[in-house]
């Protein structure tokens, strides 16, 4: 085990420089002048944009912080390379740079934002969970009935629907709808979070989002539960609970489930990790001021040390939640041992 969580440790390496590579590369292709960005599109003199682009190592410098120039009187460009170098050697400080528009550390502005997207992610993939593989053992084990028929027609609606208008059509009907026909009596809230982050204190502005957020997924969670579950229903092993006189309830709770929760584990902890990155469409639907609104905004805005730290958080939180999902499967079967000699031919 031991061994194949270092395997796993140090495949996230290229993972991680690649990822930072790439957002690099955009950075360059994308039209825009930090100094405009940081400054708003005010004239500002050359002394005070010259004093910027060194701040921002947008240009060479020497020793003493001085401006280097070439033949033509004009100041040197930091190479994109370079750019690199300095952002990863900071990133390993634990420094993801400076917002351009707000002129904060992003990474203040990241944790004053995380907790908004971890609660909203609990709450959905709890919703996930309960809901998805409730409806999934329901679906198996009541095979071609009415509920069977139910739940396979409302994940196909699920899976067909964008969660973007999934999101509107709840917005319309329970905030404004209801609110129009019951008044102040029944209606929930469709916008914002509410209330500080620090407690659930203004639970009800989770219900909405966490939904939406949810819907697509818990429809496919639903499908893989029943599918796996009629899969290992037909295993040897099965029939041999069976014939010793094991009542259906135990053969499916005891012997069944674990391992037809195998792939259900793996696709809601990889779906875990990518709602822990923050649900871009969900967040901005429901102005939820979670990480992924503020990358959202930080792309309209350019402000791209935001969207390199919120990017780099995100990878780093997503390969940890997969390497805890690949450990879970010795837990949940005992005949998978990771690192295990293959048995020889």
């Amino acid at each position: 085990m031991a061994k194949y969580i270092l395997k796993r440790v140090l495949q996230f390496i290229p993972v991680f420089i690649g990822v930072t590579i790439i957002l690099f590369a955009m950075k360059a292709i994308v039209p825009g002048d930090p100094v405009k960005i940081i400054t708003g599109g005010k004239q500002v003199t050359p002394e005070t944009e010259l004093q910027i682009r060194i701040a921002n190592g947008l240009i060479e410098t020497d020793e003493d912080g001085r401006p280097l120039y070439d033949e033509n009187g004009d100041t040197i460009p930091t190479p994109i390379w370079k750019q690199y170098l300095v952002y990863m050697s900071d990133l390993l400080q634990g420094d993801l740079g400076t917002s351009y528009t707000r002129n904060m550390q992003v990474s203040d502005i990241l944790a004053s934002k995380y907790p908004y997207t971890v609660r909203l992610a609990i709450v959905a993939i709890c919703l996930e969970a309960v809901v998805g593989i409730g409806a999934g053992m329901i679906s198996a084990i009541k095979k071609y009935s009415f509920w069977d028929v139910l739940v396979t027609l409302l994940t196909s609606i699920l899976v067909a629907m964008p969660a973007f208008w999934l999101g509107m059509l709840l917005q319309l009907f329970f905030g404004v709808f209801l609110r129009n026909v019951t008044g102040e009596a029944f209606y929930l809230p469709i916008s914002g979070a509410g209330g500080s982050h620090a407690e659930f204190q203004a639970w009800v502005y989770y219900i909405l989002p966490a939904i939406t957020l949810a819907s697509v997924s818990t429809a496919y969670t639903a499908r893989i539960m029943r599918s796996q579950l009629l899969e290992v229903m037909n295993q040897d092993y099965i029939r041999t609970a069976k014939a010793k006189g094991l009542s259906r309830r135990d053969v499916i709770v005891h012997h069944a489930l674990k391992n037809a929760l195998i792939p259900v584990v793996t696709y809601i902890g990889i779906d875990f990790g990518a709602m822990l990155a923050g649900a871009i469409l969900t967040e901005t639907v429901f102005n939820w001021p979670g990480v992924g609104y503020e990358i959202y905004r930080a792309v309209t805005q350019r402000d791209w040390p935001i969207v390199l730290g919120g990017v780099t958080v995100i990878v780093v939180v997503v390969m940890i939640i997969n390497l805890l999902v690949d450990i879970s499967y010795a837990f949940l079967d005992p005949r998978i041992r990771f690192g295990a000699p293959k048995d020889k031919e």
